[in-house]
Formats: C-alpha cells, structure tokens, sequence
C-alpha cells in the first residue's frame, strides 16, 4: 500500500475559541489548508475528543468530508460532552495523496449542560409564598443542534407533587399552591431535537413558611432521615408551638431511653418560647434549617455517638411528649 506524502510546505491550522472555557457546547472552527496549490479535492478529517491521545473511544467528534475550498468552516452540530475536558486537530489530504495534520488544541473546557439556581439546589431555603419561581440555566448551542426544551418536576417524599413538560423557558411558577411546612425537592429534565438530553436534581430541600397559618403545638418528622446525607452532617427538628406558647424540651434518646443530647434547652438556656413556629431558616437565608435546632450525631461530651435508630423526644408544657424516630448512619 502506498503511503501518504507530506509534500514541503503543506500544513494545516485550525482557528477555534482561544479562551479554556469554551463558550458553547457546539463551538465552531475555521480549518486552513495551506499549500495543497492545485490539489483538489481535499479530504479534510476534524476530530474532537477527552483525551489527548485521541482515543476511539474518546472521540465526541469524528467528520470527514471532502471540499475544493482551502479555507473551511466547521460548525460543531452535536453537543459536547458536559464538563468535559476536550482537545481538537484537523488533517486535510490532497487529490495527489499528501496530507498535513493540524497541531492539537487544547485542552478546552465544555459548559455544564444544564444547571439549577433556585431555589437552591444545595442548600434549599425559605419562602413564604406558595407558588414560588424556579429558575435555571442551559448552555450556548446553536440553533442548529437545538433548541432545548425542559421538563420540571416538584417532589414531596419522593412522591410528585407537580410537574410541566414541553418547557421552552428557564423559569416555571408552581402552577397550585405548595403546602406549607413542607421540604420539597426539585428536578429539571433539558433534552435537545436529536434526543440527548441531562437530568439535575437539587440535593437540598426548600420550604414553605405561611405567615398566616394558625399554628398547634406539633414536633414535625427530622430532615434529612436518614443522615448525615450528601449535603449536610446534622438533622434539622422544626416544631410549632400554639397560643399562648410553652416550655420547650427536646431530647435525643437511645432506644433504652437513655438521653444523649440535649437540643433544648441549648447554649442560650431558652426553655419558654411564644408560640409560633421553629427550627426554619430565615427567608433568604439560603437554609430551610436553624442552628439552633440540630443534632450533628454527638453526645453531651462531644463523642460521636455509634450509628443506629434514636428517638428524638419533644415535650411543651405539661402536654404529652411526642416522639419522633431517626437513624443515625455514623460517620
């Protein structure tokens, strides 16, 4: 088989975006071939892929066509893999047999596909409205290889609460009133025309706080139950206490009913508290969790208690006390 020639002066470049972080999933190049003279037609290859090597497995781009221009430009009409790191050249072959490959570009930085922002994915937060706005983002691609739509869905317990499909814009106001006193999650589903498409969930829960709600006095269940989770080391308690108030206590108990810490009365020394509602993170805060109002798996000591199922025990007043079990996992 005879083998390509590399004839003098022949080379091959590749203009493309210069900055690390490409600024579309679909970028576009410029592929210059100089000094195939009267060579035609070329037989122009472009490659992108994960590794530097290239790969076969690590290619996310592998187009060959054939052109009597010199001076080509390659529009990308497939989305890059998101995050990823990528690198690119071109090799054009001329009529005679010769050939050139470009230099290697990169690396490059592909955009995150798709990316929620509020409520916020990692830490929840407060509202106090009912139908609060979610909002998120996609990135930059051509009109050729999109345009996104989304699907949006509300979660409570793992069960859905609401859900829209069809979505062309970033932002969707909950259709129905949420419920208050509730943690919701939440997921955005971004698919292009040719069927790819990326699903993100928020890690964190958000809430509703209703100032108008009459409260009874109520230990709600802990959040996260299980934990720690992925995103936070303690427990949250929220409790809601009715006309006219009380005297709070709120323990952590083994299962012999042995007390292991003690959240209230905590540092402060508050035990009498006006009734109204606890444990929520202020509006805006970016936590739908107060401090105050946590256990972090420890004992009174310090020591990390060993995992396994304890009882948190809630007491107002003289009124009965209510009990609440959570698993701790260990750390």
């Amino acid at each position: 088989m005879t083998m390509p020639r590399l004839l003098s002066g022949q080379s091959v470049v590749v203009d493309g975006p210069t900055a690390v972080a490409l600024p579309t999933l679909t970028p576009s190049l410029v592929v210059r071939a100089l000094g195939f003279a009267n060579q035609r037609p070329l037989r122009v290859r472009v490659q992108i892929a994960t590794t530097v090597d290239f790969a076969v497995g690590s290619l996310a781009v592998d187009s060959s066509f054939s052109t009597s221009d010199t001076t080509i430009a390659v529009q990308i009409t497939r989305a890059l893999p998101s995050e990823a790191t990528v690198y690119w050249r071109a090799s054009v072959q001329g009529a005679l047999g010769a050939t050139a490959e470009s230099p290697i570009t990169g690396p490059r930085t592909v955009p995150t596909w798709l990316t929620l922002i509020a409520p916020k994915p990692n830490s929840g937060g407060i509202f106090d409205i009912r139908r609060p706005l979610f909002v998120w983002q996609s990135a930059r691609i051509t009109p050729a290889a999109g345009p996104w739509t989304y699907s949006i869905e509300i979660t409570n317990g793992g069960r859905p609460e609401q859900a829209a499909a069809g979505l062309r814009d970033t932002t969707f106001r909950a259709a129905t009133n949420l419920q208050a006193e509730t943690p919701y999650f939440w997921n955005v589903r971004a698919t292009l025309p040719n069927g790819d498409f990326v699903r993100v969930a928020s890690s964190a829960s958000f809430s509703i706080v209703d100032p108008l709600l009459p409260t009874t006095t109520i230990l709600y269940q802990n959040f996260p139950n299980p934990f720690p989770s992925a995103t936070t080391f303690n427990t949250c308690f929220w409790f809601d206490l009715g006309q006219p108030g009380g005297t709070v206590s709120l323990d952590v108990l083994d299962l012999r009913g042995n007390v292991v810490r003690t959240i209230v009365p905590g540092l402060d020394g508050v035990i009498q508290f006006p009734a109204g509602r606890y444990g929520r993170g202020a509006p805006g805060a970016g936590s739908n969790c107060d401090s105050r109002f946590v256990w972090d798996g420890t004992a009174s000591d310090g020591r990390t208690v060993a995992p396994g199922v304890y009882v948190a025990r809630f007491r107002s007043g003289s009124g009965t006390p209510t009990f609440r079990r959570m698993l701790f996992k260990g750390r």
